[in-house]
């Protein structure tokens, strides 16, 4: 075998690090980011839908708002992370009450690194007013 032929084992083990170890590392270490983040969403939508069901039928979206951003903050997502949108407030017994919570997922969530992007999860949680309830 000749020289040429054999080739060069630190090129190879620098290209299989950069293309096959890091890429893995990455997503190992952001995946736990976003499962918590995403059950943070959940949580919240529900503790905003589950506000409003409770004082329905004057019911108040921005305190819905503001229990869901306390609930996304006990889980550990910041306020400006998360976007709370009431859908229906239930207007009439029988009605539903939906609430969309928005929380902000980093594309990359290693520390150390810097923030590489991001894109959105949306969680959204309804209620149904009893049919029999009185105003």
């Amino acid at each position: 075998m000749t020289r040429e032929a054999r080739g060069f084992v630190a090129i190879e083990w620098v290209a299989a690090v950069t293309l096959l170890l890091l890429p893995a590392v990455v997503l190992v270490g952001s995946l736990p980011t976003w499962a918590e983040r995403k059950h943070a969403a959940t949580v919240a939508a529900r503790e905003a839908a589950r506000q409003l069901e409770r004082d329905w039928p004057g019911g108040d979206e921005a305190r819905a708002e503001l229990v869901a951003k306390y609930v996304a903050a006990d889980h550990g997502v910041p306020a400006a992370d998360v976007r709370v949108r009431v859908i229906d407030a239930g207007p009439s017994p029988g009605g539903q009450i939906r609430v969309d919570v928005r929380v902000r997922m980093p594309a990359i969530a290693v520390p150390g690194l810097t923030r590489a992007g991001s894109w959105a999860y949306t969680a959204t949680a309804s209620f149904r007013v009893d049919d029999y309830r009185s105003r």
